[in-house]
């Protein structure tokens, strides 16, 4: 290659080019070097000393030199890869997925992946995550962090293409005697970085910036803070850059919102769990435990996940009338009513597909649709075995799935419901290659499609009423910016490795739910922790099948956590989600999170481990103690304005407050 420095506006920078490159093409066990006509440019901005800036900024530009005969096209781009990391012990893979885990051991993590005979498992081992997508991550950024200091990686790209967060570990020797690669020895060399999928044709010439990587001192919260300040530079904005209007803010009713039961009324293979005149009751077993809101699954044709979007009311779940009137009902009775429609799914036996065919739906490269597949089944085995649904997956640059989703938005309005929700739409999709489309073949655009959508449904709700909300399932970003809630997809969230506090702490301004609390067990912690985390209550009785009033104990002991969510209200529901900032906890035993609205501060502190723990929470000059809430047992005592000591029995939740004279 050819290296040079060179100055641009931001900075001394290094240049690096590679004219043309060698492919390693591997047949087998046997690699070759073969000439590839693909010229790359790479270049390096380095840190800003006199902003004590401590970034590498890094760009890349790739020419496909092939000829146009040759028709061949650069799929992947992996860059900008860091190898051979040697992480101390005390550094774990901070990723955002689902919101954030934390992984000790990232190197023995990777080495421990393998695919059976599905990949070269003998060159390397391979663990990714895609951004943003089903089960991937939340924000385009990982790191290794420690306690005191870390290694950040993030890629700053404003197209919110597909983006993989690559992890390898190469062998570094080899068992003596044998071929066999060892990946479990601390000399296997661990790599991580970013892929994206740039599909550059011949003649053709990408370029994409900026990448990030940056040696850090500091906590995880340097992280959220970096990928914070860039994301600055377009959370919320409209498409011309301004911030959203006023208009847009969040109804109050969401803002304020305890949760909500999600009740699928019939289900995909056919089972009625209620009726439309049961709604009533729905309504008043959920206010028995503070949930007014009602997350109406499986209202229309067909059923849960069934002949989507043919969505009118079910005659086997009783009139639309009756509909009507149970939507009033909760209306009348200070509750609301979220209408279930899926931002993506369409069956290939409903009259839309029959009616509109493969024009607004995901093509592969060969002409064939996309297919997604959903399978939900009651005791017995045949229908999980052998009736699952087969969906079409609609392309968000649609002009006519657009207008479906608006037409949907129209239908909630005129039902009384007084939110739409879009199930699915925080994830990207596959590459389309629809040629009836507006976009190239194979196109990774369609999470910022989603998230122009998402705007665009919630500007006509907001012109519709004010009052009207919007929400959308999965944790990401770019889609959450433009949602009123998301309903959160995580699995074991509140496990060893669940970390959604780097998303909470990074975006407080998207409304999350909790997911997964779906009986008796386990109650207090679960539900302590959604309130430690400021989320909202996703009640989902035996998934989605029955009320609260099915399950007692939760009923009860939500019902003293929503009276007293809704008693602090203003800092624990609209309050800031700041984390453990602006405050000093002596017992790590005892979990504490802080929330601010102007000169108030909440600390939230519970604890589930021991019989009972003691703790003394501190918070800076200028900050006096204004007393305290809590459910359970709890004893506090203030040693002063700014000390308080707490004794939290187990599962007791203390809310303390504090004002700031500043």
């Amino acid at each position: 290659p050819r290296i040079s420095n060179i100055v641009t506006p931001a900075g001394s920078a290094l240049r690096i080019v590679w004219p043309s490159l060698t492919r390693i093409r591997a047949r087998g066990l046997d690699i070759k070097p073969e000439p590839l006509p693909v010229s790359v440019e790479i270049t390096a901005t380095l840190p800003d000393e006199a902003a004590a800036s401590d970034e590498i900024r890094w760009t890349i530009s790739v020419k496909n030199n092939t000829a146009l005969a040759a028709a061949t096209a650069v799929r992947e781009c992996h860059f900008p890869l860091v190898g051979d990391l040697a992480l101390a012990p005390d550094h774990k893979l901070l990723w955002s997925k689902q919101g954030g885990e934390l992984i000790p051991d990232p190197r023995d993590e990777v080495a421990r992946q393998f695919t059976a005979y599905k990949a070269a498992d003998h060159l390397f081992r391979a663990l990714t995550l895609s951004y943003p997508s089903f089960h991937g991550a939340s924000a385009n950024c990982f790191a290794f962090a420690g306690p005191r200091q870390g290694l950040y990686f993030g890629c700053h790209s404003t197209r919110f293409e597909r983006t993989l967060h690559q992890f390898r570990v190469y062998p570094a020797e080899k068992v003596p005697g044998t071929s066999k690669a060892v990946f479990d020895q601390p000399s296997a060399r661990l790599e991580a970085g970013f892929v994206r999928f740039p599909g550059i044709a011949a003649g053709d010439t990408w370029t994409e910036g900026e990448f990030v990587t940056a040696p850090y001192s500091g906590d995880w919260h340097v992280v959220a803070g970096k990928y914070r300040r860039w994301a600055g530079t377009w959370f919320q904005k409209n498409p011309d850059g301004t911030p959203v209007a006023a208009a847009r803010t969040v109804p109050e009713w969401v803002r304020r919102m305890n949760g909500w039961q999600r009740i699928i009324l019939r289900h995909q293979h056919g089972e009625i769990h209620y009726r439309y005149a049961d709604l009533p009751q729905i309504h008043a077993d959920g206010a028995a435990a503070g949930i007014n809101t009602l997350f109406l699954f499986g209202w229309q044709k067909g059923g849960h996940d069934n002949h989507y979007p043919d969505y009118t009311p079910n005659p086997k779940l009783g009139t639309e009338r009756e509909m009507l009137d149970g939507i009033a009902h909760f209306n009348k009775n200070g509750g609301h009513v979220i209408l279930y429609t899926n931002g993506r799914l369409i069956d290939r036996i409903s009259d839309y597909h029959k009616a509109t065919g493969v024009g607004p739906v995901i093509l592969d490269p060969f002409g064939n649709e996309v297919l997604d597949r959903y399978t939900f089944t009651g005791p017995g085995n045949f229908a999980r075995i052998f009736v699952g649904r087969y969906f079409a997956i609609a392309c968000p640059s649609s002009p006519a799935w657009f207008d479906h989703l608006r037409a949907q938005a129209d239908r909630a309005a005129a039902y009384g419901c007084h939110s739409l929700f879009l199930d699915q739409m925080g994830m990207d999709e596959p590459p389309c290659s629809n040629p009836a489309h507006n976009h190239p073949p194979h196109w990774v655009g369609s999470v910022a499609a989603k998230a122009d959508i998402i705007r665009r449904l919630r500007d006509h709700l907001r012109s519709l009423d004010p009052n009207l909300a919007l929400g959308i399932e999965i944790i990401s970003d770019v889609t959450g910016q433009h949602a009123d809630y998301v309903h959160s997809l995580f699995t074991g969230s509140t496990g060893p490795r669940g970390f959604l506090e780097f998303f909470r702490y990074t975006f407080p301004e998207i409304i999350l739910s909790d997911r997964e609390i779906r009986d008796d067990s386990d109650i207090e912690r679960r539900v302590n922790r959604a309130v430690l985390l400021g989320l909202r209550s996703d009640v989902e009785i035996y998934r989605c099948r029955r009320t609260i009033a099915e399950t007692p104990y939760y009923q009860s002991y939500l019902a003293k956590i929503d009276a007293l969510r809704q008693r602090q209200a203003d800092l624990l529901l609209e309050g800031r989600y700041t984390d453990t900032d602006g405050f000093a906890n002596s017992n790590t035993e005892v979990q504490a999170r802080s929330f601010t609205l102007g000169k108030r501060m909440a600390i939230v502190a519970t604890q589930s481990a021991k019989d009972a723990a003691a703790a003394t929470i501190t918070v800076p000059a200028g900050y006096k103690y204004a007393g305290h809430d809590a459910v359970g047992d709890a004893e506090v005592t203030p040693a002063s304005a700014a000390e308080i000591h707490l004794v939290l029995p187990r599962h007791a939740l203390a809310v303390l407050l504090f004002e700031s004279a500043k």
